[in-house]
Formats: structure tokens, C-alpha cells, sequence
């Protein structure tokens, strides 16, 4: 009886990896071929793109269109065996291939629903001008000679501009070596998801799980989209943030100070990341806090001298505009807020919202420090909450929380042997 249960339970086990050797088999063929539809859908895109300032509706019905090769392909492989041997290395490298092509396909092209990008490059001139962009609107009068179709295809040339210094290093490097090419600066922006890809599938490698699940950020139409297309600069703090948690695992002697660095490079290019802090941060974890800050402030420097101290630009009103795209906890404050009609409930207001952030960071910070929550999970409460509290979520936002999704269902895959 006990040499039948054996054998059953054996014969139970065998059927098992049978099956998962079965759909090992065609797993790599069926991918590739979603990898193709994918990349033909791009073509399409690439033909059919509207020009600016043109009805977009048809734009729109088709960028949500790419969501379902994309959802098949996950759906592949997050739920089959991942491949042994040189089989995942060629498995990574078509995927990592395929979000390159699908990017590249998309470079040549204006943006069409947004016009941020072109910002960026006026940005750019002015500083190299001597001039700040967080002190001088666009149409500046001083400005009137250079005022060509940089000026023409940006916006909110009455305001002042919004970016924090990382972000305007990025459009100043990209205007050096390409003066005036929006192709080039979102090439940049091309190579930062790259090694955003990359980075995430380092990751999930050095946790024993299926390199390829990174395809949950290499392949989604958002992050492509937005990037490639309309030429968004929250591809910089996705890849610093990126770079951050890979410097804050390793044990080499100056890591911590990379990683500091890291977080305030993520940090100046949008303010969020600096919530990095929250998770990587050790006890007397001087290195890495003081690199983190001295960083900051020495490129806020540069911008003081040239604005006489202004630096903030158009954020302080861009963060209190009240937009119907604003976060839930932003939305049902402001209900609140105009059905009351006092004096007090803005104050009110604030406190709400600096006491749902401020909790959240705490909670998340003695959680780390106990040990009872991982760098994705706290990052994915944090960014989270920080949406939930804004008054503006746009699409581009979101891929921020991509890598730590991936990397969090990365716990739930198989062990790959190496």
C-alpha cells in the first residue's frame, strides 16, 4: 500500500513535468509570434498617427487596441515554465529586441497628444542663453528674436517652467549634441526604458524567477507610447529609481553612495522618487542620505544664481490647479471643500492630505525597517498614495509603477535554474 501511494505520488509528479515541458515547447514559438503582431500593430500606428492639433478619438481607440497582444504575451509568460539554458537568453533578447523596434518605429514621428516635449528643448536654449526657465516665461519679450517653431509647437508659454534640474540637464545635454531635434532627446528617452527593461529583468534574475517577466514594462503600450511618441521625461525617473534599488542590493564597498545619488538624480527629474529614501534607506545610513541631499541642492544652485532665487517656477500653481484628472483623495477633498464654503477648509485640506501621506510614509518606513514589507510592495503604497493626494494623474505617470508590479509578481513565479 505505502510502495503504491509512493509510486502514484511519483507517477502524479512525472505528469506534472511533462505538462510544464509541453508548454515550455511552444511557449517561445507562440511569444515570438504575439512579438510579431505587436510589432506590426506599431506599424500601424507609426502609418495612421494623426498630426498635432488634429481629432485624436481614432488615435485613441487603437493605442488601446495594442493592450491585447500585449495581454496575451503576458499572459504566456507569466503562466508557463520559464525556459533553461540559452533558451532564456534568446527568450530576453527578442523581447528586449522587440520594445527597441516598437520604440524606434515611433521616434520620427511630432507628438500628437501632448506637447511637452517640445518645452523641454525651449528650456534648454534658454538656460544655454544664460537665462533661467524657472524665472522667464517663453514669451518673455527678451526672447522675441529666437522665438521660432520651438515657441510655436510649445505651450503654457505665459508660465514658467515646471521640471526640476535633473530634468533640465537631460533637455540640455540632448540640445548640445542635437540643438533643436525632438527625435533625438526622445532617443534619449529610448535608451533610458532600455536599461529600464534591462534592469528589471537583472532583478528578477538575481531573485531566481523568469528573467523574461520584464516584459510586463519592455512591452506595454503606455510606457512606449508615451515615451517614443509623445516624448515624456518620466523615463528618467523610472531608470533612476530602477538603478537605485538594483545599487542599494549590492554589497561593494561605495554602493551606498551610488544609490544615494541615484535617488536624487530620480529625484530631480520629478519630485516623487525622492520617497526612495523611504525604502532603501538604512539605519545611520549617512552615506547615502547626505550623497542623496548634496546632490539636490548643488543642482538647485546653479538655477538660484541665474533666477535670483527662484527656483520652484510654475510647480506651486501646477500642484493646487484643481483638474477633473486629479487623484480620488484630491477629488473628494475639493467635493468637500466647495460644499462647505468656509474660511477653514482649505487648512482643513492640507491637513487631510499631509496626514494621508505623512501616515503612509511612516507605516512603510517601520515596515522596512521590521522587515515586513519588500522595497516593490512598500514603492507600489508609496507612489500610490502620492497619485491618490495629486491634483493631476496623466497616463505618462503610471509606467512608475510598472518595474515594482513586475518585480512583485516575480515572487509568485518558479525558480529558474541557472
Amino acid at each position: 500500500m505505502r510502495m503504491s501511494l509512493l509510486q502514484a505520488s511519483e507517477s502524479a509528479e512525472s505528469v506534472v513535468a511533462l505538462q510544464g515541458r509541453a508548454r515550455a515547447r511552444w511557449r517561445f514559438p507562440l511569444l515570438i509570434v504575439l512579438l510579431l503582431v505587436m510589432l506590426a500593430y506599431f506599424v500601424v500606428v507609426r502609418l495612421t498617427a494623426p498630426a498635432a492639433d488634429t481629432p485624436v478619438d481614432n488615435f485613441l481607440l487603437l493605442y488601446m487596441g495594442g493592450f491585447l497582444p500585449y495581454g496575451l504575451a503576458c499572459a504566456v509568460v507569466f503562466c508557463t515554465p520559464a525556459p533553461q539554458g540559452r533558451w532564456r537568453w534568446l527568450e530576453l533578447g527578442s523581447i528586449l529586441l522587440a520594445g527597441l523596434v516598437m520604440r524606434a518605429l515611433l521616434l520620427p514621428l511630432e507628438p500628437d497628444l501632448s506637447r511637452d516635449s517640445w518645452r523641454y528643448l525651449w528650456d534648454a536654449r534658454v538656460t544655454l542663453l544664460g537665462y533661467s526657465p524657472y524665472a522667464y516665461v517663453p514669451a518673455d519679450p527678451r526672447f522675441h528674436s529666437i522665438q521660432d517653431f520651438l515657441f510655436v509647437n510649445s505651450r503654457y508659454r505665459f508660465s514658467p517652467a515646471l521640471y526640476p534640474p535633473g530634468a533640465q540637464g537631460v533637455f540640455l545635454i540632448s540640445y548640445l549634441l542635437a540643438p533643436s531635434n525632438l527625435p533625438f532627446l526622445k532617443g534619449m528617452f529610448v535608451l533610458m526604458d532600455l536599461v529600464t527593461s534591462g534592469g528589471i529583468a537583472y532583478l528578477l534574475a538575481r531573485r531566481g524567477v523568469d528573467w523574461s517577466r520584464c516584459l510586463l514594462y519592455a512591452l506595454c503600450p503606455v510606457p512606449i507610447i508615451e515615451f517614443a511618441l509623445q516624448g515624456h521625461v518620466d523615463a528618467c525617473p523610472v531608470v533612476f529609481s530602477v538603478l537605485a534599488v538594483i545599487f542599494a542590493q549590492e554589497t561593494w564597498k561605495g554602493s551606498r553612495v551610488v544609490t544615494g545619488l541615484c535617488i536624487a538624480l530620480a529625484t530631480l527629474t520629478k519630485l516623487y522618487p525622492i520617497l526612495l529614501l523611504v525604502v532603501l534607506v538604512r539605519r545611520r545610513d549617512w552615506a547615502l542620505v547626505l550623497t542623496c541631499f548634496v546632490t539636490i541642492v548643488a543642482a538647485y544652485l546653479p538655477y538660484v544664481i541665474m533666477g535670483h532665487g527662484q527656483i520652484f517656477g510654475f510647480f506651486s500653481t501646477y500642484a493646487s490647479e484643481q483638474q477633473p484628472n486629479a487623484g480620488p483623495v484630491y477629488l473628494l477633498l475639493t467635493t468637500w471643500e466647495a460644499t462647505v464654503k468656509g474660511s477653514w477648509a482649505r487648512l482643513v485640506f492640507f491637513a487631510v492630505e499631509g496626514l494621508v501621506m505623512g501616515g503612509a510614509v511612516l507605516a512603510v518606513l517601520w515596515l522596512r525597517w521590521h522587515r515586513r514589507i519588500g522595497i516593490e510592495a512598500g514603492l507600489l503604497v508609496l507612489y500610490g498614495v502620492i497619485f491618490a493626494v495629486s491634483s493631476h494623474i496623466f497616463p505618462w505617470y503610471t509606467p512608475t509603477l510598472l518595474p515594482w508590479v513586475a518585480l512583485l509578481l516575480g515572487f509568485y513565479g518558479g525558480k529558474v535554474k541557472v
